[in-house]
């Protein structure tokens, strides 16, 4: 993985995490947990094993029906 990239994922991360744990509003905090979602799955990927590619398939469909 590209170094930039990762730390782009990881500082998405970072914020995300850092925007639920500080919020006061519901839909502040499912922003914050959407924006961890979406930096995870890059990073759960990371990896081009068929088992890491199904981990984060299932982590994705799990999320977006919830």
């Amino acid at each position: 993985m590209n170094p930039l990239a990762l730390t782009i994922f990881l500082l998405s991360l970072a914020i995300g995490t850092t925007i639920t744990l500080s919020s006061f509003h519901c839909m502040l905090a499912w922003i914050g947990l959407e924006i961890n979602t979406l930096a995870i799955i890059p990073l759960m990927t990371k990896t081009p094993h068929p088992r890491a590619i199904e981990a984060a398939t299932k982590y994705f469909l799990t999320q977006a029906a919830a």
